[in-house]
């Protein structure tokens, strides 16, 4: 982790109350302890000081982006999205520490972008994310948060979490299905042999409306995201079809969808 002092003079403007909030998530994170609270009355207070947190983990960790979790609008909570650095993108079949405490999962279809989508040229709309998009593959979400409290109360909070993002695994790619068929495909989540049957359809709606809703978000984020945009090559995870379900330390959790293909993770 570098150190705030350096991180500021790559040109990202963190302000003190966002700092101090990162490095209380990074530091539970990186010791697999969980937080009662934030400290020093830092805690995030609305969506903005949220996404300012999320923006100082970036700047204190050093690593690129490398994939972006995005969800659907709720009826007391607008879309929401986290960036997912390049060491939590995991190429199927992959390995967790059974010690972290939570073991969440969750399947679900992501996109690998062919183009680039800057925040200079938005608005963008679900055409032009579509467009953008070379490959779809079965992506599983390892959850995991930095809280003590599952779930967690404060979606503000969870938001300053990255959205309790632990990884994300990816299978196989394919190129670009019929868009139309997507929300036809039939999923399931094997968890240790006992195989759960996911809800059919996106969650969010249409996956490529949520797409061209985070190009757009982007525009308005701190300096360094709004310069970055969405870059060819990053994948974009679209929402959990199974809800959560939980894993057990020794288990191997396979998510797959028919016509798509499949992704793997085992937590040892």
């Amino acid at each position: 982790m570098g150190s705030g002092a350096n991180s500021k003079r790559k040109g990202e403007m963190m302000t003190d109350k966002a700092e101090s909030a990162a490095r209380a998530l990074l530091e539970a994170a990186s010791a697999n302890k969980l937080m009662q609270a934030f400290p020093d009355a830092t805690a995030p207070t609305n969506i903005v000081e949220a996404y300012a947190i999320q923006d100082a983990q970036l700047v204190l960790i050093g690593e690129p982006i490398a994939a972006w979790k995005v969800g659907p609008s709720a009826s007391d909570f607008p879309e929401t999205c986290a960036p997912i650095i390049a060491s939590r993108l995991l190429a199927s079949p992959a390995t967790l520490s059974g010690d972290l405490p939570l073991k969440a999962v969750e399947c679900e279809v992501a996109f690998r972008l062919a183009k680039d989508l800057p925040a200079a040229h938005a608005p963008y709309n679900a055409d032009k994310a579509r467009d953008s998009i070379g490959t779809a593959m079965v992506a599983i979400e390892a959850v995991e948060t930095r809280y003590i409290d599952w779930p967690v109360e404060k979606k503000i909070w969870a938001l300053a979490d990255n959205q309790s993002n632990q990884a994300l695994v990816v299978g196989p790619e394919i190129p670009l299905p019929d868009p139309t068929s997507l929300g036809e495909l039939t999923a399931t989540l094997d968890l240790g042999g006992k195989v759960k049957v996911a809800d059919k359809g996106f969650p969010g709606g249409d996956p490529f409306t949520l797409i061209a809703w985070l190009a757009n978000h982007l525009a308005n984020r701190s300096p360094i995201l709004a310069k970055r945009g969405l870059k060819a090559g990053d994948v974009v995870t679209t929402g959990s079809w199974n809800g959560v379900d939980f894993a057990e330390t020794g288990m191997n959790v396979t998510a797959n969808f028919e016509g798509l293909g499949s992704a793997s993770l085992a937590y040892r």
